[in-house]
């Protein structure tokens, strides 16, 4: 006779091991997902973090762009860069610092000769 309880048992076998095998791939496979998601999460924070230093940014220039479009600075600039002046003004220039500064310093010369026997005479 034909003993049933063995092959059954030997089925069972090997319907847990493809049951674990199954749990095995889906816990590897939920681990990586939620991996990924993390990941997903650390890009969107970074991209919050640069998208509110380009705002600050933006806002900066817009002040800058509204303080550009008046017209004193326009005057400003045209008198700074240009060198112009209005009717009846009298535009003086005046030096720049490094000119203003420099010494003129007068080099006496002295020959070589002298140079050493002042050097080696003390």
């Amino acid at each position: 006779m034909v003993n049933k309880n063995t092959g059954s048992r030997h089925e069972k076998g090997w319907y847990r091991i493809f049951i674990l095998v199954v749990v095995w791939l889906l816990i590897i496979s939920l681990s990586r997902d939620v991996w990924q998601i993390r990941i997903g999460f650390g890009r969107i924070e970074e991209a919050n973090r640069r998208l509110e230093a380009e705002k600050t940014k933006n806002e900066a220039l817009k002040e800058k762009l509204g303080m550009v479009m008046t017209d004193d600075y326009k005057e400003k600039i045209i008198r700074e860069k240009l060198n112009m002046q209005k009717e009846g003004e009298v535009l003086v220039v005046m030096p720049d610092k490094a000119f203003a500064q420099e010494e003129v310093r007068l080099v006496k010369f002295v020959p070589n000769w002298r140079k050493w026997w002042n050097l080696l005479s003390m």
